[in-house]
């Protein structure tokens, strides 16, 4: 059981399909009793506006780049918004004993520049700022092959979907606080797995990961 009088921020990451937000729903009730409530972000905390569902992205890479002036103040932006949420949202949270999750957060546009209409002149700015952001205790990654992903969404090609397999793997590879969760089997089985390696790092302290930079080969 996690302690009760100790919060925790975690950041999921993972493909569309690979059953994301379905885990955290579940995660919110297997980790009710250990923590003094729960708060849900979408990629970045929107000065403080709770996620909020609204309609189902099914074409993330329909919008072209936007421009390189655009996109670094877009940048920027994000950056002030992730330090704003952290100081005035998450840490007075996880002192009070919530958990606090991300579906996303910021080193995400690293993965799928297109998402976010990120030029491919922007990446290296964007691989030094997200290094400037402040890290969750937790990034937890649901990693299932590209056809499973392709079989629950068919959103993007079958090489996309492998070229972001690849690159959420590489990432994690910078980071010393994750955990890795194979998300090919149901969402009870992901979210209890994901819930029992919370719960096993909430007994031991957290210390805060040096991550390496990472810039995608894109």
């Amino acid at each position: 059981m996690a302690d009760k009088h100790k919060g925790l921020w975690i950041a999921v990451y993972g493909p569309d399909g690979v059953g994301k937000s379905a885990v955290i729903d579940q995660l919110a009730y297997r980790l009710a009793t250990g923590f003094r409530g729960m708060s849900r972000f979408h990629f970045r905390p929107r000065f403080r506006q709770q996620h909020r569902e609204g309609a189902p992205v099914t074409k993330p890479h329909a919008k072209p780049a936007r421009g390189t002036v655009v996109s670094t103040a877009k940048l920027i932006y994000w950056l002030a918004d992730c330090w704003w949420g952290y100081l005035s949202t998450i840490v007075p949270r996880r002192h009070a004993g919530q958990v606090i999750f991300y579906d996303r957060y910021f080193p995400d546009v690293l993965v799928d520049p297109v998402r976010y209409r990120l030029p491919a002149s922007c990446i290296r700015l964007a691989s030094g700022l997200v290094a400037l952001a402040p890290r969750p205790d937790l990034c937890v990654l649901l990693d299932a092959s590209a056809n499973v992903v392709q079989q629950r969404k068919r959103e993007l090609s079958l090489p996309e979907s492998q070229r972001q397999r690849i690159a959420y793997l590489k990432m994690f590879e910078c980071l010393q606080c994750k955990l890795l969760v194979n998300a090919e089997s149901t969402v009870d089985e992901v979210s209890c797995r994901v819930a029992t390696g919370i719960c096993s790092l909430q007994t031991e302290p957290f210390s805060q990961p040096r991550e390496r930079s990472f810039v995608p080969n894109l």
